[in-house]
Parts: structure tokens; C-alpha cells; sequence
């Protein structure tokens, strides 16, 4: 009788598998935010790396002065490294850290800057790490100490002011319960206050807890920039402390993002100081003031510099070395000018061998210089080999978790049906890297359910539809109404598909020519056969490979996390720099994919060209444009971003680009932001006085979707070399540049009517 229960679980098993589709189709993470990792996380896999690292972040959680340090962690490509990333940035309650994370690397900036623009770009991005967004959990904290110390410095006459004067106040003065209501409620608030900073973070209890003392955001914020006022000093450090303060506490408790992230942006440039210092050193002093404010939060800062072998060798031309020295020479820099960083560096062995000998010999020092991790003992860097038979299987069965959870008489079954114990240890123990494994998975997936091995080549879909034409006609004869509601029923919990995937899947089919009996399920060029085409859609879906998903679904998938990290209010000013490095990758991905814009070709790109004395401004890409053989425009293209005091700043510093000599444009395009279009007062004078000079210069007019197709360029050609076989050339995507970013071209491009 129980074999004879198992035998029909595993029977509807397989066809539940069936509609469900290959779920080690995902078998790399593409970054360290991607949803894969969380689906199929297994905590016990890297449990003991990932605890030293945590270790080595907690040194700088407790302990002040801590000089940085950095981590090597090396494995295979293919090893979990972006998976052991992310369980560190969204991982472990109860604690938070401050994860940097860059896609891009600068080679021809100041790596300060670099460092600081990517850590700003983090603070005000709209991005979340573990269950917090970065500007709320800093500011929250911040606000609620800053708070703290102003109301413990207050007199009985400045509490007494804090709370509005009731009908009865005279009365109340007679019998003495004015003052006594006024201290009870201001030592209510503080002692909610130190309790708030013992509790899990919470978002918005700050703001909530002053509202319910009686305390509006606007009232707080004013006790916030007179307690600055009176405790901070007159140096250029403490200048920027009392701005920042201000800054987060209109973010926190009144929404206004604007002023911090104009702050960090120009602000700290045009701070009233005698002596000015140069834009390096201004760079450094807000980047100690901001470690500083970390260190007093006990907010430990992470930069994690994932996929190595992508954020160097991205361009795959014969600087690579260069790139490479610039970029580890930046990082032993920065440890020396700032305290209390923590780098992480993700690094296939073979490309930290053969990178690490060729550098300076100091640099290799300290890049090599061993850490003690409490409970752990010494360390000089972690290595990740691969993973034991049992933590396999657990991986095995988080991946077919969901699909077993559909069907009660999954209990049954083994947790890693369809798969045995013996191929599981089969493929743990000839496999080296956990991506060789989920492949492997996946093959055998293929095998076990369908019967044959389901290549992602074109040239197999007939193949696979014949076999589930076949499958579907055995086990069901129902009418197509009744089958689709039961493959609804069956596949509403394992299924999931985007959109996207399914109409990828339905174009397919369609090229395909796939047709087949509703009723039968079997192959008739007459009959379209809804059934078998969706059950064929999930499955090409879901069942994936190296290919999968398409191109044009990764770069869909990551603009829709660009635009998520550049909704809020004072994002895409904070990303200003980050934006325009996406800039200068988006005009060398088309110039190398040979993308055309009516008459136009690319000839030459400047990725990033440094000028001027402003951090944020002073940055151009250069693009030459020709047209049928004539002399090529040299167009700079930049960023017009700043807002308030800034607007008039950027407009000047870009517009300064004109003045040096010899020349180096001869055409300038501006990117404003469609908010925010007109120009007036000083800066419209400053744009007319250009075009009397003859100068050739135009605004653009630009919207989320296009600055979220700059952000996302630069992690889409990373991601277009991760998914491709080691050796494979990438294929061209002229095509996919052209269809999704047309009106983005031509605002990049010279007139088209021109030619």
C-alpha cells in the first residue's frame, strides 16, 4: 500500500515539476541584490566565512580609531562569492552596516572622490540593505542622539518654549503645574528617546514619537540648528558636522531631501572658509566628518567590490594593467587617509594571482597584511572552496522547496525528489564551484522530468513541444477550459512569471510555429493549442541556462533597479557622479556595437574628463560624432543636476569648459532634469551671454527612464560578461541600444537633420 502511495505522489510530482519548470534555471547571482539569492538562501552554506567577516566589521562597530583594513575573498568564478555578498548586506537581524557596493570603477578620478561619490550615492539612493533604506537608518539614528544631547542641555525656560501655551496657562501658573507639565513631558521624550535606540529600527518611530510629545518636525528641526549653532564651532569640519545635522533632520522628519543631497553634492564646496583648499582636499575632510558621524552611530562602513574581474577588465583592451594598478593603488591610499573602512575585494583566484605580483611591492604589502578575528584566529584572506555533500542537499531542497509546498503528497517524498542521494553526492563531489552544480541540476532536471536534455537553442523548442505534447495527452484528457484551470490551481505557487518571460517565450513559439490539438495535445498545424504553448512557455520560462534570461531581459531587469534606487527625492542629485560614469559606458557600449543615430557613428569616446576645481561638476564625456566621412564634432555631454545654489554653480563650472585652451569641444550638451526645466535670473543671463559668444551648446530635457538607462549601463555590460562562457566574444547589441534607448540616442547625438 505505500509503495503504492509513493508511486502516485511521485506521479503528480512530475507533473506538478512539469508545469513548474526547471527551478536551477537561476544558477548565478548577477549582484549582490539579486532576488535569486534570497529565494534560495541556505544560511549554513559559508556560515564560517561569512561570521569572520562580520567579525572584521564588528572591530569597527566597537572600537574607535580602528585603522582599515582589507579582506581578499577568493574563489572560482562560479563560487557563490556575489551569494555570500549579499547575505551581508541583507542578512543578520540586529545589526546594520553601512554596505557600498560599486558597479563602476573610475580609473582617471582621484579615488577619493571615487570613494566618496560612490558611499553618497549609497546613503541617497533609494535602494534598501537588509530592511532599511540607508538615509532613513543613518538619519533616524543621528536625529535621535543629536536630539538627545539638545534637549539635556536645555533650561526649565527653553523647555517651557518647546510646547505650545494652552487657554489656561495663567491658572496653571498660579497653582505651579506649568513648569512641573513641561519638565514631565520633555523627560517623557527623552526617556522614549533612549528607549527607541535599544529597540529594533523602526521606520518613521522617530518622527512619530516627537509628534506624539507634542513636538511637530519643524519645531525639532529648529532645536536641531540652534543646538549646532551654539555646540559647534567655526572650522571648515565643524561647519560641515552643524550642515549635515541640518540636512538629515529636514530628510528625516520633514521629507525634504534636496538640501542633503545638495549638501553633499556643492554645498560642502561653497562653505565660507579663508583659506580654500583644493577639490581633493575638500573631498577628504567631508569624507573624515562623515566617518566620523559613522563611528559615533557605531554604523560600520563596508566597500565590497564585487566580481573583480568585471570592474576592471570591462573594457578588455591592452590598459588592463594600468586599471588595475590605479585601482589597488587607490585603495591602499584610502586606508591611509581615512580611518575605520572596511575593503572587501570578491576576486577570482586566478585574476588576483595574476594581478597581485605585477604591482608595487608596498602595495602588495598591504594588501596582503595578515587580520586576527577574534574566535578566528589570523587571517590574510578567505578562501571559498566548495561545499560539502550535506550543504548541497540543502541547497537541492531550498530549490525545490516551493514546488513540493504546492502538493500534499510531496511528504511522501524524499525533500531532493526528483533527484536521489547518490547523484547529489555524485555532482557535489566532482563539481568544483557551486554554478558547476546547479548546472549539473539543471541538466539532470531536464533528464529526469522531461525525458532529454533541454539545450536554450532555438533548434530544440520543436523537440521539447513534442514531449510535452505527448506527457499532456497521457495524463489528461480534459476539455482545455478544464486543463488550464487546473494547471492554474497547480502551478499558482511555483510558477511566477514576469511578464517579460512570457512573452519571450511566447514570441518563441510562435517563430516556431508550434501548434497543437487543445484536445489531444498532440501536433496540428491547424490549432493553435493554448494549453501545451503555456505549459511550453513556463517551461522555456523557467527551465533556463547561461543564456537566460535574453539580453534584453537583463538590461529590463536592471533598469527597473535603477529607476528603484533613483526614485526618492535627492537620488539622482546624489548619483550625479555615478550617472555620468553610466554616461561615458552607454557612449562606448554603442560606439564598440557601432550604433547609429540617423547619419551619425561614434568615432572616439572619453569615457570621463576631469576639469575645473568643483568635485561634482567638473566632468564631461566626450563623444566624437561623424557624419558620411566629414570631420568629426567633439560633443561633450554632461550632467546639468544641481538644484537651489547649486543650479548656478554647475551651469557655471560646465560652461567653463569653453575657456580652455586649446579647445576641446565644439559642441556641449547639458542633461537637465524634466522637473525642473527653465532657467532664469543669473544663470539664464550666464546661458545667453554663451550664445552671443557663438558658443554651441544645447539643454536636453530628461526624465527617470533615461537617467535610469545611464545608471544601469555600466551593471549590464558587467552582467553580459558574467553570463557569457569563459572566451565567448560578446554578441552585438546594436539592436537592443537602438530599441530601448532611441530618444536617448538622439538627446546624446549631434541634430540628425544635420546630415
Amino acid at each position: 500500500m505505500f509503495t503504492s502511495l509513493n508511486q502516485s505522489a511521485a506521479e503528480k510530482m512530475l507533473q506538478t515539476l512539469r508545469v513548474a519548470g526547471n527551478p536551477f534555471r537561476n544558477h548565478f547571482a548577477r549582484n549582490p541584490d539579486d532576488e535569486t539569492c534570497a529565494k534560495y538562501h541556505v544560511p549554513e552554506l559559508y556560515s564560517r566565512e561569512r561570521n569572520i567577516l562580520l567579525g572584521i566589521v564588528d572591530r569597527h562597530r566597537y572600537a574607535n580609531g580602528q585603522p582599515s583594513e582589507v579582506v581578499p575573498i577568493l574563489g572560482n568564478k562560479g563560487a557563490g562569492k556575489t551569494h555570500l555578498l549579499h547575505s551581508i548586506k541583507h542578512g543578520r537581524e540586529g545589526t546594520w552596516q553601512l554596505l557600498v557596493t560599486p558597479g563602476t570603477f573610475h580609473r582617471d578620478t582621484d579615488f577619493l572622490e571615487y570613494l566618496f561619490f560612490q558611499l553618497i550615492e549609497t546613503l541617497l539612493g533609494g535602494a534598501r540593505q537588509g530592511n532599511a533604506r540607508p538615509l532613513d537608518f543613518v538619519g533616524e539614528n543621528l536625529i535621535r542622539l543629536k536630539l538627545i544631547a539638545a534637549l539635556g542641555k536645555m533650561g526649565q525656560k527653553e523647555r517651557q518654549s518647546l510646547f505650545p501655551r494652552g487657554p489656561f496657562l495663567g491658572w496653571l501658573k498660579m497653582f505651579g503645574y506649568s513648569t512641573s507639565q513641561s519638565r514631565e513631558r520633555t523627560e517623557w521624550l527623552l526617556e522614549q528617546l533612549t528607549r527607541l535606540g535599544n529597540l529594533p529600527y523602526n521606520q518613521g518611530a522617530l518622527r512619530k514619537l516627537c509628534e506624539q510629545s507634542g513636538l511637530g518636525a519643524d519645531a525639532v528641526v529648529r532645536i536641531l540648528e540652534n543646538h549646532s549653532e551654539r555646540t559647534e564651532g567655526k572650522s571648515p569640519s565643524a561647519l560641515m558636522r552643524r550642515a549635515l545635522v541640518c540636512g538629515f533632520a529636514k530628510a528625516v522628519l520633514q521629507g525634504n531631501e534636496n538640501d542633503l543631497a545638495e549638501f553633499l553634492t556643492n554645498g560642502f564646496a561653497e562653505l565660507n572658509i579663508q583659506i580654500r583648499p583644493g577639490r581633493q582636499d575638500l573631498v577628504l575632510a567631508l569624507l573624515k566628518v562623515l566617518m566620523e558621524m559613522f563611528r559615533t552611530l557605531c554604523i560600520p562602513v563596508v566597500v565590497a567590490f564585487d566580481q573583480l574581474e568585471d570592474l576592471l577588465l570591462a573594457r578588455r583592451n591592452d590598459e588592463t594593467h594600468r586599471t588595475a594598478e590605479a585601482f589597488f593603488a587607490g585603495i591602499v591610499h584610502a586606508m591611509h587617509q581615512v580611518e575605520g573602512l572596511t575593503f572587501l575585494i570578491f576576486a577570482e583566484r586566478g585574476l588576483w594571482n595574476r594581478f597581485l605580483p605585477s604591482i608595487d611591492g608596498y602595495i602588495q604589502d598591504r594588501l596582503n597584511q595578515p587580520l586576527h578575528v577574534p574566535g578566528h584566529g589570523t587571517i590574510h584572506a578567505l578562501r571559498l572552496e566548495a561545499p560539502p555533500v550535506e550543504l548541497v542537499q540543502r541547497m537541492v531542497e531550498a530549490r525545490l522547496r516551493a514546488i513540493h509546498a504546492s502538493l500534499i503528497d510531496a511528504r511522501e517524498l524524499s525533500p531532493i525528489y526528483p533527484y536521489t542521494m547518490e547523484q547529489v553526492g555524485r555532482i557535489a563531489r566532482t563539481e568544483p564551484t557551486l554554478r558547476d552544480m546547479i548546472q549539473q541540476f539543471r541538466r539532470l532536471f531536464d533528464l529526469t522530468v522531461f525525458g532529454a536534455e533541454c539545450s536554450d537553442s532555438y533548434e530544440t523548442i520543436h523537440k521539447v513541444e513534442t514531449l510535452l505534447s505527448r506527457t499532456l495527452a497521457k495524463e489528461s484528457r480534459q476539455s482545455p477550459e478544464e486543463a488550464e484551470v487546473e494547471t492554474d490551481l497547480k502551478g499558482q505557487e511555483v510558477s511566477n512569471l514576469e511578464g517579460s518571460e512570457s512573452e519571450t517565450a511566447g514570441d518563441i513559439a510562435e517563430e516556431a510555429n508550434l501548434a497543437v490539438d487543445p484536445v489531444t495535445g498532440y501536433s496540428d498545424p491547424a490549432s493553435p493549442g493554448p494549453l501545451v504553448q503555456s505549459q511550453l512557455g513556463s517551461y522555456l520560462g523557467l527551465m533556463g541556462g547561461e543564456t537566460l534570461p535574453s539580453h534584453a531581459d537583463l538590461w529590463d531587469q536592471e533598469v527597473r533597479t535603477a529607476r528603484r534606487r533613483l526614485e526618492p527625492e535627492g537620488a539622482v542629485t546624489g548619483a550625479t557622479r555615478e550617472l555620468q560614469a553610466g554616461l561615458g559606458h552607454f557612449l562606448r557600449l554603442a560606439m564598440d556595437h557601432g550604433v547609429k543615430v540617423g547619419p551619425w557613428r561614434l568615432q572616439h569616446v572619453v569615457d570621463e574628463w576631469n576639469f575645473g576645481e568643483h568635485p561634482t561638476y567638473g566632468v564631461l564625456s566626450i563623444a566624437h560624432w561623424t557624419c558620411r566621412g566629414g570631420n568629426p564634432w567633439r560633443v561633450g555631454i554632461g550632467l546639468f543636476l544641481g538644484r537651489g545654489q547649486g543650479k548656478l554653480k554647475d551651469l557655471t563650472t560646465k560652461l567653463s569648459v569653453f575657456d580652455i585652451e586649446p579647445s576641446v569641444l565644439d559642441h556641449l550638451i547639458l542633461l537637465r532634469p524634466e522637473d525642473d526645466p527653465t532657467l532664469a535670473g543669473k544663470s539664464k543671463q550666464l546661458w545667453q551671454d554663451m550664445e552671443q559668444k557663438g558658443r554651441h551648446c544645447r539643454l536636453e530635457l530628461v526624465g527617470l527612464e533615461e537617467f535610469s538607462a545611464l545608471f544601469a549601463t555600466p551593471r549590464f555590460v558587467s552582467g553580459l560578461f558574467e553570463s557569457l562562457p569563459s572566451g565567448q566574444i560578446v554578441p552585438n547589441q546594436a539592436d537592443l541600444i537602438q530599441d530601448r534607448c532611441e530618444s536617448l540616442l538622439k538627446q546624446l547625438c549631434m541634430p540628425v537633420q544635420g546630415g
